[in-house]
């Protein structure tokens, strides 16, 4: 996400969470707090990565499908994107032959005002989404597919903003204030993510097929997908939202995520490791960390993160909580992880321990169905994302065959953030 270039704070950070750290200037669209924050404490090797989830108290629909390439949703994003980028174009050309100062302002103001208005938009089709995904009017696919097209509609709003801006900083004795941009953007936010983008090259035919996780409440969504090398997962819960302005600093929104991440705050990085940037009623805050990356978002009304995303190289995971089946020579190895979570299958020799090379299939206990999720290649490895619910792992192999049934682990919930329950001793994913 571009930062916008008006005004640089220099802060020092010193705060029970935090301790005293010393930040570098960074610009931002308002208030922007950046550093070279160090880490005070490596963790364990396999120290849990906490997410923000749904409570199982609060689940309405789960489901993990596959995503294939589709003709039909792949020309509505190049349509959305070609339109997209033809209305831009236009909106900048006529506001670049227009001499008068006075005239141009109000022009740039009111494209301002249609992006404003679409975002709002954007906030009542999400929610519709889930609504219709919740009441089985939407399937799994189209529910992600609508989110795929929500998420393409507000990158290319948001490049817009940022011409807007530009066409702004140009014209004499004009401005625009700076909060009410960052907020347009932080909100922009809100309908895109990584694993949205990913299914829109899935369905573009641009990646590979692959399976997604979908878990929803009443207001809030969780996705997530293994790519060809890393785990990715989003989420937007908004019921944690209640979006006050003002009452959350940058300092405070370090402070909340430090809590509620503890495993992602200690492994930062040495080097630009974290940098919270926001206005008006949210703030992003961004972690690179040994392990992998997170964007959190706080709540400036509630003071709670209520939006994430996470990217995770598969060889940064550790194996999880294992569970193990032998039968006929073939020895199948379960790493379990929580609903959704970075599900890694290993396939060997019993008497060896050589990896094998065959077909995996998957299927859902409630559903009696079966899924086949490819071979398991030369290292006997194959990924994807854990069900929700209990799960049977088959491997056939000639005439020899291994199944195995077990169940997800618990969720990795945040450390401190809608319950006591989410204080709890969690098994390391």
């Amino acid at each position: 996400m571009k930062a916008l270039p008006l005004f640089v704070v220099v802060l020092l950070v010193a705060s029970p969470i935090l301790g005293a750290a010393t930040t570098a200037p960074v610009a931002s669209d308002a208030t922007a707090l950046s550093g070279e924050l160090s880490a005070q404490t490596q963790p364990p090797a396999n120290d849990t990565i906490r997410v923000l989830d749904i409570e199982e108290s609060s689940l309405v629909s789960s489901s993990v499908d596959t995503g294939h390439v589709d003709l039909g949703p792949s020309l509505a994003f190049a349509g959305l994107r070609a339109g997209g980028r033809i209305q831009t174009h236009a909106s900048v050309e006529r506001i670049e032959s227009v001499d008068d100062v006075s005239l141009r302002s109000q022009m740039i103001l009111g494209e301002l005002n249609r992006v404003e208005q679409r975002a709002i938009a954007l906030q009542s089709a999400q929610q519709s989404t889930i609504t219709q995904f919740n009441a089985g009017t939407l399937s799994a696919r189209e529910f992600l597919v609508e989110l795929a097209r929500i998420d393409a509609e507000a990158r290319y709003l948001e490049s817009r903003r940022v011409v807007l801006r530009e066409l702004a900083a140009e014209t004499p004795d004009f401005s625009v204030d700076s909060g009410r941009l960052a907020a347009l953007e932080r909100e922009l936010d809100t309908f895109t993510g990584p694993v949205r983008a990913h299914a829109a090259d899935v369905l573009s035919g641009k990646a590979e097929p692959t399976r997604f996780s979908v878990r929803t409440n009443q207001s809030g969504v969780v996705l997530s997908t293994v790519t060809e090398d890393s785990y990715i997962r989003e989420v937007y819960r908004s019921d944690l939202r209640n979006r006050d302005e003002g009452g959350v600093t940058p300092t405070e929104a370090l402070d909340t995520v430090a809590e509620r991440y503890p495993e992602v705050w200690e492994s930062r990085a040495t080097q630009n490791g974290a940098d919270v940037v926001g206005a008006g009623n949210s703030y992003l805050v961004r972690i690179s960390h040994d392990r992998g990356q997170l964007y959190a978002y706080v709540d400036s009304g509630s003071r709670k993160v209520f939006k994430e995303s996470q990217t995770r190289p598969l060889d940064s995971i550790s194996n999880g909580t294992p569970a193990t089946e032998i039968k006929d020579g073939l020895e199948l190895t379960v790493y379990r992880t929580y609903p959704g979570g970075p599900l890694r299958i290993q396939l060997n020799e019993s008497p060896t321990g050589n990896p094998i090379d065959a077909n995996v299939t998957i299927g859902v206990e409630a559903s009696q169905e079966s899924t086949l999720l490819g071979r398991t290649g030369a290292d006997g490895t194959i990924w994807t994302v854990s069900p929700s619910n209990a799960y049977t792992i088959t491997v056939i192999r000639g005439n020899s065959a291994v199944v195995l049934t077990t169940d997800p682990t618990p969720i990795p919930a945040l450390a401190t953030n809608t319950t006591d329950a989410n204080t709890t001793t969690i098994a390391p994913q």
